[in-house]
């Protein structure tokens, strides 16, 4: 269920890339919900690796599931073998950033209409919910009704992750329309994580956030500064229709790590940790 913002009950989720398995320990007490990236150039094999680490670390790791990446059936479903002999019961499920998909699967909802998929024992699954739009999905409220019928066909439940931004305006425009058109999946807000003017233009560049760096070379710098340093309190505090939100860590972990602790310093009650059973 969409949530109403309430600084006491915020939540929060991280993701990582696989390589930075090996670095979480400075969110331990922070989140419990651990994303587990699937980026081109890297393998279902060094993604399953990671998920494998973050979970004997004692975080509950979500891997990203990247459908593009995957060249048939039989490995779609080798991979959710894995999956549930790690006990993992939610993943994140995206097309993946490759133009071109490796093989049957070009779109998430290929890979929720697969044999592997209904074998998966998933229990819920989170997609990307996109506030600014989806450059490749002109299509994207027709794309998630789709999706989320798929999902309530094989009694999943679904959960949506926002694609990061700048405008708390666009955000939350965006949590009214899904409430406007019934959707009432918990949405988990993407936040860019404190990081330099430079890294975050990066990322925008390659996330698609297209409002973002325009709202920086618009507005100048000493308006990027403010918005870069970046707490993103003002930002959150602006946000109505959720209190769940999510960090992309650009400018490292040790760094979110530093801003979560302050998070839980200046709130009248300790950071909740994440629990699983707020997805539906």
């Amino acid at each position: 269920m969409i949530q109403t913002p309430n600084k006491q009950s915020r939540e929060w989720t991280l993701e990582i890339v696989p390589a930075h398995a090996n670095r979480i320990s400075v969110l331990q007490g922070l989140v419990r919900e651990i994303f587990v990236t699937m980026i081109p150039g890297t393998s279902s094999g060094e993604s399953l690796r990671a998920v494998k680490i973050v979970k004997e670390m004692g975080f509950d790791p979500v891997p990203h599931l990247a459908a593009r990446n995957f060249r048939d059936e039989d490995e779609l479903a080798g991979f959710f073998t894995e999956m549930r002999q790690l006990g993992i019961k939610k993943v994140l499920l995206l097309a993946g950033g490759h133009a071109k998909a490796a093989g049957p699967f070009n779109e998430s909802l290929d890979v929720l209409r697969s044999k592997a998929f209904r074998k998966s024992g998933l229990e819920s699954v989170a997609i990307a919910g996109h506030p600014e739009g989806n450059p490749e999905d002109p299509n994207t409220w027709i794309s998630l009704e789709k999706k989320r019928s798929a999902l309530e066909e094989l009694g999943i439940a679904l959960e949506i992750v926002t694609q990061w931004s700048f405008s708390p305006e666009k955000v939350s425009d965006y949590l009214a329309e899904l409430r406007r058109r019934g959707i009432d999946a918990s949405v988990r807000v993407g936040i860019a994580g404190p990081a330099s003017l430079k890294t975050l233009l990066k990322f925008a560049k390659v996330c698609g956030v297209n409002a973002a760096a325009t709202v920086i070379r618009k507005q100048g710098f000493n308006m990027a500064r403010l918005l870069v340093s970046n707490k993103p309190d003002r930002f959150i505090s602006q946000i109505e229709g959720s209190s769940f939100f999510h960090l992309y860590p650009f400018g490292g972990l040790e760094k979110c790590a530093n801003w979560l602790e302050g998070q839980r310093a200046t709130e009248s009650v300790e950071l909740p940790l994440y629990r699983s059973d707020l997805t539906c």
